[in-house]
């Protein structure tokens, strides 16, 4: 049994109680074809440059993927707003902060 996807991502949706009403739509990062590690070296380039508070949305294909990214947040002081299972992926909210107490 294979999962089907569309094969690109859906079209953004109107803003959830994680997107706040007025903000301008989130970037998205589609994680769910890479290995963890992948997934936390876009995470690291896309947030590296934007200022504290800016936000991205993350989709991660399963569950270690989620306590990875979840876990790398911590450490590098950013926040999780939102985590949720949607259509077969998580689909993770991240507030960028300042650096965390480890190394990414």
């Amino acid at each position: 049994m294979s999962s089907r996807r569309p094969a690109e991502p859906p079209k953004l949706r109107e803003p959830g109680p994680a997107e706040g009403a007025g903000e301008a739509p989130l970037r998205l990062i589609d994680g769910t074809k890479k290995e963890c590690k992948g997934v936390l070296a876009v995470l690291e380039t896309v947030l590296g440059p934007m200022p504290n508070g800016s936000r991205v949305r993350a989709w991660v294909a399963d569950v270690p993927s989620r306590i990875d990214v979840r876990a790398w947040a911590e450490r590098r002081g950013h926040r999780i707003d939102s985590d949720v299972r949607e259509d077969g992926h998580f689909e993770m909210v991240i507030v960028k902060g300042g650096v965390g107490r480890g190394q990414p």
